[in-house]
Protein backbone atom coordinates (compact mmCIF):
# COMPACT_ATOMS: atom_id res chain seq x y z
CA UNK A 1 0.00 0.00 0.00
CA UNK A 2 1.30 3.66 -0.95
CA UNK A 3 2.49 5.62 2.29
CA UNK A 4 -0.36 8.16 1.56
CA UNK A 5 -3.21 5.62 1.42
CA UNK A 6 -1.44 3.70 4.12
CA UNK A 7 -1.75 6.89 6.74
CA UNK A 8 -5.44 7.38 5.46
CA UNK A 9 -6.38 4.05 6.07
CA UNK A 10 -4.82 4.83 9.69
CA UNK A 11 -6.41 7.92 10.28
CA UNK A 12 -9.84 6.29 9.16
CA UNK A 13 -9.35 3.20 11.67
CA UNK A 14 -8.60 5.37 14.93
CA UNK A 15 -11.51 8.42 14.06
CA UNK A 16 -14.05 5.33 13.87
CA UNK A 17 -12.34 4.17 16.91
CA UNK A 18 -12.57 7.37 18.49
CA UNK A 19 -15.89 7.49 17.76
CA UNK A 20 -16.94 3.79 19.68
CA UNK A 21 -19.32 4.38 22.35
CA UNK A 22 -21.64 7.23 23.73
CA UNK A 23 -20.77 10.73 22.19
CA UNK A 24 -20.58 13.06 25.85
CA UNK A 25 -20.38 16.76 24.86
CA UNK A 26 -17.62 18.64 27.26
CA UNK A 27 -19.87 22.21 26.63
CA UNK A 28 -21.16 23.66 29.44
CA UNK A 29 -24.63 23.16 31.03
CA UNK A 30 -26.71 25.84 29.50
CA UNK A 31 -25.00 25.59 26.23
CA UNK A 32 -26.01 21.66 26.61
CA UNK A 33 -29.94 22.38 27.83
CA UNK A 34 -29.58 24.85 24.70
CA UNK A 35 -28.74 22.72 22.15
CA UNK A 36 -31.39 20.03 23.40
CA UNK A 37 -33.93 22.54 23.33
CA UNK A 38 -32.55 23.39 19.79
CA UNK A 39 -32.81 19.66 18.73
CA UNK A 40 -35.74 18.80 20.18
CA UNK A 41 -34.08 16.09 22.43
CA UNK A 42 -33.72 15.09 25.95
CA UNK A 43 -30.49 15.64 27.47
CA UNK A 44 -28.99 12.55 29.11
CA UNK A 45 -26.70 13.14 31.79
CA UNK A 46 -24.48 10.57 33.72
CA UNK A 47 -23.97 11.43 37.06
CA UNK A 48 -20.64 10.03 38.20
CA UNK A 49 -17.64 10.80 40.71
CA UNK A 50 -13.77 9.59 40.36
CA UNK A 51 -14.04 6.88 43.09
CA UNK A 52 -17.24 5.31 41.79
CA UNK A 53 -16.85 1.75 40.88
CA UNK A 54 -19.97 1.15 39.07
CA UNK A 55 -19.93 4.40 37.21
CA UNK A 56 -16.18 2.71 35.83
CA UNK A 57 -17.60 -0.56 35.23
CA UNK A 58 -20.55 1.22 32.81
CA UNK A 59 -18.26 3.37 30.97
CA UNK A 60 -16.01 0.03 30.04
CA UNK A 61 -18.73 -2.68 29.46
CA UNK A 62 -22.02 -0.72 28.24
CA UNK A 63 -21.59 2.88 27.13
CA UNK A 64 -18.84 1.48 24.57
CA UNK A 65 -21.37 -0.80 22.67
CA UNK A 66 -22.56 0.12 19.32
CA UNK A 67 -26.54 -0.46 20.11
CA UNK A 68 -26.13 1.25 23.33
CA UNK A 69 -24.18 4.03 21.54
CA UNK A 70 -26.50 4.02 18.62
CA UNK A 71 -29.74 4.50 20.39
CA UNK A 72 -28.17 7.51 23.17
CA UNK A 73 -26.63 9.06 20.35
CA UNK A 74 -29.45 9.45 17.87
CA UNK A 75 -31.54 10.38 20.62
CA UNK A 76 -29.86 12.48 23.18
CA UNK A 77 -28.01 14.92 23.87
CA UNK A 78 -25.33 12.98 25.84
CA UNK A 79 -23.39 14.34 28.96
CA UNK A 80 -21.59 13.21 31.92
CA UNK A 81 -20.60 15.60 34.77
CA UNK A 82 -18.22 14.26 37.99
CA UNK A 83 -20.64 15.43 40.82
CA UNK A 84 -17.82 16.37 43.41
CA UNK A 85 -16.25 19.18 40.84
CA UNK A 86 -17.20 22.80 38.62
CA UNK A 87 -20.67 22.69 37.85
CA UNK A 88 -21.27 19.11 39.25
CA UNK A 89 -22.05 20.83 43.26
CA UNK A 90 -24.65 22.99 41.95
CA UNK A 91 -26.19 20.02 39.83
CA UNK A 92 -25.80 17.57 42.16
CA UNK A 93 -27.64 19.73 44.58
CA UNK A 94 -30.94 21.02 42.14
CA UNK A 95 -31.02 17.51 40.83
CA UNK A 96 -31.19 15.81 44.72
CA UNK A 97 -28.38 13.10 43.41
CA UNK A 98 -27.76 10.93 46.25
CA UNK A 99 -26.45 7.86 44.77
CA UNK A 100 -23.75 7.17 41.62
CA UNK A 101 -24.11 6.27 39.09
CA UNK A 102 -27.45 8.27 38.83
CA UNK A 103 -28.45 8.96 35.22
CA UNK A 104 -30.69 11.92 34.29
CA UNK A 105 -32.80 12.23 31.29
CA UNK A 106 -33.35 16.33 30.58
CA UNK A 107 -35.45 18.37 29.35
CA UNK A 108 -34.32 21.61 27.29
CA UNK A 109 -35.74 23.69 30.29
CA UNK A 110 -33.96 21.97 32.93
CA UNK A 111 -37.02 19.46 33.92
CA UNK A 112 -36.35 16.06 35.06
CA UNK A 113 -38.31 13.79 32.29
CA UNK A 114 -36.85 10.34 34.00
CA UNK A 115 -34.63 9.10 36.03
CA UNK A 116 -32.39 6.36 36.81
CA UNK A 117 -29.17 4.79 38.54
CA UNK A 118 -26.96 2.03 39.09
CA UNK A 119 -25.00 -0.33 37.35
CA UNK A 120 -26.61 -2.55 34.95
CA UNK A 121 -26.62 -4.39 31.75
CA UNK A 122 -26.70 -3.39 28.18
CA UNK A 123 -30.10 -3.97 27.45
CA UNK A 124 -31.27 -2.85 31.30
CA UNK A 125 -29.95 0.66 29.90
CA UNK A 126 -31.39 0.51 26.70
CA UNK A 127 -34.58 -0.36 28.61
CA UNK A 128 -34.06 3.03 30.48
CA UNK A 129 -33.76 5.22 27.50
CA UNK A 130 -36.69 3.80 25.69
CA UNK A 131 -38.62 4.53 28.52
CA UNK A 132 -36.90 8.00 28.68
CA UNK A 133 -37.68 8.48 25.34
CA UNK A 134 -41.34 7.76 25.37
CA UNK A 135 -43.64 10.23 26.48
CA UNK A 136 -46.17 6.75 27.49
CA UNK A 137 -43.70 5.82 29.82
CA UNK A 138 -41.12 7.93 31.53
CA UNK A 139 -41.27 9.05 35.29
CA UNK A 140 -42.56 12.11 34.95
CA UNK A 141 -45.52 11.20 32.48
CA UNK A 142 -46.43 8.41 34.91
CA UNK A 143 -46.09 10.48 37.90
CA UNK A 144 -48.28 12.38 36.30
CA UNK A 145 -51.22 9.90 35.64
CA UNK A 146 -50.54 8.71 39.26
CA UNK A 147 -51.36 11.79 40.56
CA UNK A 148 -54.39 11.88 38.68
CA UNK A 149 -55.47 8.57 40.08
CA UNK A 150 -55.07 5.94 37.13
CA UNK A 151 -54.62 2.45 39.26
CA UNK A 152 -55.00 -0.32 36.59
CA UNK A 153 -52.51 -2.87 36.85
CA UNK A 154 -50.42 -2.55 33.43
CA UNK A 155 -49.90 1.30 33.97
CA UNK A 156 -48.80 0.44 37.83
CA UNK A 157 -46.70 -2.10 36.70
CA UNK A 158 -44.79 0.12 34.13
CA UNK A 159 -44.69 3.01 36.88
CA UNK A 160 -43.25 0.89 39.48
CA UNK A 161 -40.46 -0.64 36.77
CA UNK A 162 -39.65 3.33 35.91
CA UNK A 163 -39.61 4.04 39.67
CA UNK A 164 -37.27 0.71 40.67
CA UNK A 165 -33.88 2.28 40.41
CA UNK A 166 -34.70 5.61 41.24
CA UNK A 167 -37.14 5.50 43.73
CA UNK A 168 -37.50 2.71 46.07
CA UNK A 169 -39.37 3.98 48.46
CA UNK A 170 -42.36 4.83 46.39
CA UNK A 171 -41.54 1.98 44.06
CA UNK A 172 -42.18 -0.26 46.93
CA UNK A 173 -45.58 1.67 47.78
CA UNK A 174 -47.02 0.94 44.18
CA UNK A 175 -46.18 -2.97 44.25
CA UNK A 176 -48.41 -3.21 46.95
CA UNK A 177 -50.79 -1.94 45.40
CA UNK A 178 -50.34 -3.89 41.96
CA UNK A 179 -50.25 -7.30 44.79
CA UNK A 180 -53.45 -6.04 46.33
CA UNK A 181 -55.00 -5.76 42.78
CA UNK A 182 -54.17 -9.40 41.63
CA UNK A 183 -56.55 -12.47 41.96
CA UNK A 184 -55.70 -15.71 40.82
CA UNK A 185 -57.77 -15.75 38.06
CA UNK A 186 -55.46 -12.63 36.62
CA UNK A 187 -51.94 -13.99 38.35
CA UNK A 188 -52.12 -17.24 35.73
CA UNK A 189 -52.16 -14.95 32.36
CA UNK A 190 -49.00 -13.39 30.61
CA UNK A 191 -50.09 -9.74 32.90
CA UNK A 192 -49.74 -12.19 35.60
CA UNK A 193 -46.99 -13.38 34.98
CA UNK A 194 -45.07 -9.83 33.99
CA UNK A 195 -45.77 -9.24 37.64
CA UNK A 196 -44.83 -12.25 39.30
CA UNK A 197 -41.14 -12.07 37.50
CA UNK A 198 -40.86 -8.18 38.66
CA UNK A 199 -42.34 -8.35 41.93
CA UNK A 200 -42.33 -11.57 43.90
CA UNK A 201 -39.88 -11.82 46.84
CA UNK A 202 -40.18 -15.21 48.39
CA UNK A 203 -42.31 -18.28 48.33
CA UNK A 204 -44.28 -17.20 50.89
CA UNK A 205 -45.46 -14.17 49.85
CA UNK A 206 -48.42 -14.04 47.70
CA UNK A 207 -47.14 -13.52 44.24
CA UNK A 208 -44.55 -16.04 44.84
CA UNK A 209 -46.95 -19.35 46.52
CA UNK A 210 -48.94 -18.49 43.48
CA UNK A 211 -46.40 -19.09 41.13
CA UNK A 212 -44.37 -22.49 42.86
CA UNK A 213 -48.07 -23.87 42.83
CA UNK A 214 -49.39 -23.06 39.04
CA UNK A 215 -45.37 -23.52 37.54
CA UNK A 216 -47.56 -25.52 34.51
CA UNK A 217 -49.71 -22.44 33.99
CA UNK A 218 -46.67 -20.34 33.38
CA UNK A 219 -45.09 -22.47 30.02
CA UNK A 220 -46.87 -20.35 27.73
CA UNK A 221 -45.62 -17.34 28.66
CA UNK A 222 -42.44 -18.34 30.00
CA UNK A 223 -39.14 -20.23 29.32
CA UNK A 224 -38.22 -22.91 31.31
CA UNK A 225 -35.20 -20.89 32.27
CA UNK A 226 -36.57 -18.11 33.19
CA UNK A 227 -39.19 -19.98 35.50
CA UNK A 228 -35.81 -21.97 37.03
CA UNK A 229 -34.07 -18.52 37.60
CA UNK A 230 -37.68 -17.12 39.17
CA UNK A 231 -37.82 -20.51 41.30
CA UNK A 232 -34.06 -20.39 42.44
CA UNK A 233 -34.41 -16.73 43.45
CA UNK A 234 -37.64 -17.12 45.06
CA UNK A 235 -36.73 -20.19 47.42
CA UNK A 236 -33.06 -19.00 48.75
CA UNK A 237 -34.66 -15.81 49.89
CA UNK A 238 -37.12 -18.13 51.92
CA UNK A 239 -34.05 -20.29 53.13
CA UNK A 240 -32.23 -16.94 54.14
CA UNK A 241 -35.52 -15.75 56.30
CA UNK A 242 -34.81 -19.43 57.89
CA UNK A 243 -31.29 -18.83 58.50
CA UNK A 244 -32.13 -15.53 60.25
CA UNK A 245 -35.16 -17.03 62.41
CA UNK A 246 -32.84 -20.19 62.92
CA UNK A 247 -35.70 -22.73 61.97
CA UNK A 248 -33.82 -25.78 61.62
CA UNK A 249 -35.85 -27.97 60.03
CA UNK A 250 -37.62 -26.10 57.77
CA UNK A 251 -34.15 -24.96 56.58
CA UNK A 252 -32.72 -28.24 55.85
CA UNK A 253 -35.83 -29.23 54.18
CA UNK A 254 -36.06 -26.20 51.85
CA UNK A 255 -31.85 -26.82 51.15
CA UNK A 256 -32.75 -30.19 49.17
CA UNK A 257 -33.64 -28.20 46.42
CA UNK A 258 -30.65 -27.04 45.61
CA UNK A 259 -28.10 -29.55 47.86
CA UNK A 260 -29.71 -32.59 45.92
CA UNK A 261 -29.89 -31.24 42.56
CA UNK A 262 -27.33 -32.39 39.48
CA UNK A 263 -27.00 -28.53 38.77
CA UNK A 264 -23.18 -27.37 39.83
CA UNK A 265 -24.98 -24.15 40.34
CA UNK A 266 -26.78 -25.43 42.66
CA UNK A 267 -24.94 -27.44 44.74
CA UNK A 268 -22.43 -24.09 44.99
CA UNK A 269 -25.69 -21.90 46.29
CA UNK A 270 -26.23 -24.80 48.77
CA UNK A 271 -23.15 -24.62 50.20
CA UNK A 272 -23.16 -20.79 50.86
CA UNK A 273 -27.17 -21.03 52.31
CA UNK A 274 -25.21 -24.34 54.59
CA UNK A 275 -22.84 -21.69 55.44
CA UNK A 276 -24.22 -19.18 56.17
CA UNK A 277 -27.14 -21.13 58.84
CA UNK A 278 -24.12 -22.95 60.31
CA UNK A 279 -21.91 -19.86 60.97
CA UNK A 280 -25.01 -18.19 62.67
CA UNK A 281 -25.24 -21.22 64.48
CA UNK A 282 -22.10 -21.17 65.74
CA UNK A 283 -21.24 -24.40 64.35
CA UNK A 284 -17.92 -24.05 63.99
CA UNK A 285 -17.24 -27.82 63.84
CA UNK A 286 -19.50 -28.76 60.58
CA UNK A 287 -19.09 -25.18 59.00
CA UNK A 288 -15.09 -26.58 59.03
CA UNK A 289 -16.14 -29.56 57.28
CA UNK A 290 -18.76 -28.45 54.80
CA UNK A 291 -16.08 -25.68 53.98
CA UNK A 292 -13.81 -28.49 53.43
CA UNK A 293 -15.53 -30.30 51.57
CA UNK A 294 -16.32 -27.72 49.43
CA UNK A 295 -12.87 -26.77 48.80
CA UNK A 296 -11.92 -29.90 47.16
CA UNK A 297 -15.44 -30.57 45.21
CA UNK A 298 -18.07 -27.87 43.72
CA UNK A 299 -15.76 -24.87 45.05
CA UNK A 300 -12.37 -25.68 44.28
CA UNK A 301 -12.31 -23.53 40.83
CA UNK A 302 -14.28 -20.56 42.71
CA UNK A 303 -12.02 -18.28 44.06
CA UNK A 304 -14.74 -15.21 44.34
CA UNK A 305 -17.06 -17.70 46.68
CA UNK A 306 -14.15 -18.76 48.24
CA UNK A 307 -12.89 -15.37 49.50
CA UNK A 308 -16.64 -14.26 50.03
CA UNK A 309 -16.73 -17.33 52.52
CA UNK A 310 -13.48 -16.03 53.78
CA UNK A 311 -14.72 -12.76 54.54
CA UNK A 312 -17.49 -13.71 56.12
CA UNK A 313 -15.52 -15.23 59.01
CA UNK A 314 -13.24 -11.96 59.49
CA UNK A 315 -13.85 -8.57 58.04
CA UNK A 316 -11.22 -5.92 57.57
CA UNK A 317 -9.56 -4.59 61.10
CA UNK A 318 -11.06 -6.23 63.34
CA UNK A 319 -12.29 -9.70 63.66
CA UNK A 320 -15.90 -10.29 65.92
CA UNK A 321 -14.92 -12.75 68.58
CA UNK A 322 -17.43 -15.11 67.95
CA UNK A 323 -15.51 -15.86 65.00
CA UNK A 324 -12.14 -15.77 65.88
CA UNK A 325 -12.57 -19.53 66.23
CA UNK A 326 -12.63 -20.11 62.80
CA UNK A 327 -9.75 -17.49 61.72
CA UNK A 328 -7.44 -20.86 60.51
CA UNK A 329 -10.38 -21.47 58.48
CA UNK A 330 -10.72 -18.25 57.19
CA UNK A 331 -6.96 -18.34 56.63
CA UNK A 332 -7.39 -21.65 54.46
CA UNK A 333 -10.46 -20.66 52.41
CA UNK A 334 -8.79 -16.97 51.67
CA UNK A 335 -5.51 -18.70 50.65
CA UNK A 336 -7.16 -20.99 48.12
CA UNK A 337 -9.24 -18.12 46.68
CA UNK A 338 -4.99 -16.76 45.85
CA UNK A 339 -4.04 -19.66 44.27
CA UNK A 340 -7.07 -19.65 41.93
CA UNK A 341 -7.13 -16.15 41.12
CA UNK A 342 -3.97 -14.39 42.31
CA UNK A 343 -4.58 -10.80 39.80
CA UNK A 344 -8.20 -10.50 41.21
CA UNK A 345 -8.04 -7.24 44.08
CA UNK A 346 -10.74 -8.43 46.36
CA UNK A 347 -9.27 -11.57 46.47
CA UNK A 348 -5.88 -10.79 47.63
CA UNK A 349 -7.00 -7.76 49.67
CA UNK A 350 -9.43 -10.31 51.71
CA UNK A 351 -6.35 -12.59 52.38
CA UNK A 352 -4.01 -9.77 53.41
CA UNK A 353 -6.49 -8.50 56.11
CA UNK A 354 -7.12 -12.02 57.39
CA UNK A 355 -3.17 -12.55 57.56
CA UNK A 356 -2.88 -9.24 59.85
CA UNK A 357 -5.64 -10.22 61.83
CA UNK A 358 -3.68 -13.22 62.93
CA UNK A 359 -0.53 -11.56 62.91
CA UNK A 360 1.07 -13.22 59.36
CA UNK A 361 2.93 -10.99 58.47
CA UNK A 362 5.60 -11.88 56.05
CA UNK A 363 2.60 -13.60 53.63
CA UNK A 364 0.16 -10.61 54.50
CA UNK A 365 2.62 -7.80 53.41
CA UNK A 366 3.21 -10.12 50.02
CA UNK A 367 -0.92 -9.81 49.59
CA UNK A 368 -1.17 -6.60 50.80
CA UNK A 369 1.28 -5.19 48.39
CA UNK A 370 0.06 -7.31 45.59
CA UNK A 371 -3.45 -5.89 46.32
CA UNK A 372 -2.17 -2.13 46.21
CA UNK A 373 -0.49 -2.64 42.70
CA UNK A 374 -3.71 -4.09 41.53
CA UNK A 375 -5.80 -1.12 43.36
CA UNK A 376 -3.79 0.88 40.43
CA UNK A 377 -6.69 0.01 37.74
CA UNK A 378 -9.76 0.77 40.57
CA UNK A 379 -11.19 3.95 42.42
CA UNK A 380 -9.59 5.97 43.98
CA UNK A 381 -11.16 4.72 47.18
CA UNK A 382 -10.38 1.39 46.77
CA UNK A 383 -6.42 2.67 46.40
CA UNK A 384 -6.87 3.98 49.49
CA UNK A 385 -7.91 0.96 51.25
CA UNK A 386 -5.55 -0.69 50.06
CA UNK A 387 -2.44 1.38 51.48
CA UNK A 388 -4.46 1.49 54.56
CA UNK A 389 -3.88 -2.90 54.60
CA UNK A 390 -0.03 -2.02 53.90
CA UNK A 391 0.29 0.79 56.42
CA UNK A 392 -1.22 -1.60 59.22
CA UNK A 393 1.66 -4.32 58.77
CA UNK A 394 3.93 -2.02 59.38
CA UNK A 395 2.56 -1.56 63.08
CA UNK A 396 2.83 -5.25 63.15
Amino acid sequence: MKPFLLICALFAAFTVKAQDGIRFGTDSWNETLAQAAKENKLVFLDCYTSWCAPCKWMDKNVFVLKDVADFYNARFVNTKIDMEKGEGHELRKKYNVQSFPTYLFINGKGEVIHRSGSRMSAEEFLEEGRMAADPERNTAALAKRYAAGQRDVPFLLNYYLALNRSDRQTAEKVAGEITARMTDSTLGTPLGWKVIKNLARSSNDKLGKYFLAHQEDFKHFATADEQSVLTDRLLSSTLYQHVYAGREAEFYEGLKHFSASPSKERQQQAVMLEAEFLLREGRAQQYIALTDKAMKGVLKNDAEKLSFLARRISGKKETEEKMKPLLPQAYKLAKKAVEIEPEEYSVQSTFGWICLSMKKKKEGLKAAQKARLLADAETSKIQKLAQELVDEFSKI
